[in-house]
């Protein structure tokens, strides 16, 4: 659930407006302050029967260093099967997130042909 939240700025202070709660505003005045998002991503495998896989931060990461993160894992060959939610890339960066698997290479699929 989201609500709309006007901002003004009177005085040199913002003044929100239109919100439905408090998080709304918390989550405004973070995103004036330090933008951040979490990350997601593919990253190459040796593996061919997965030749890439899904990964994702475990956190929000500061917007300005988006372009050289997704610059890292494209030089990035996972050379061990990860389970969804193992670390691929630790403290990325130094954001203090880690880049986890968002896919598993563990579990093994099987296509059956009708």
């Amino acid at each position: 659930m989201c609500c709309r939240i006007t901002i003004d700025v009177e005085d040199g202070e913002h003044v929100f407006s239109g919100n439905q709660c408090k998080k709304g505003v918390q989550v405004v005045k973070s995103e004036l302050s330090a933008p951040a998002c979490s990350l997601t991503a593919m990253v190459r495998t040796i593996y061919p029967d997965m030749p890439i896989l899904s990964v994702r931060t475990n956190g929000e990461i500061p917007r300005k260093k988006v372009k050289r993160i997704v610059k890292k894992l494209s030089r990035i060959i996972v050379t061990e099967r990860k389970a969804v939610g193992e670390i691929v890339v630790e403290n990325i960066s130094r954001t203090g997130c880690d880049v986890i698997a968002a896919g598993d290479m563990k579990k093994r699929l099987v296509y059956c042909r009708p």
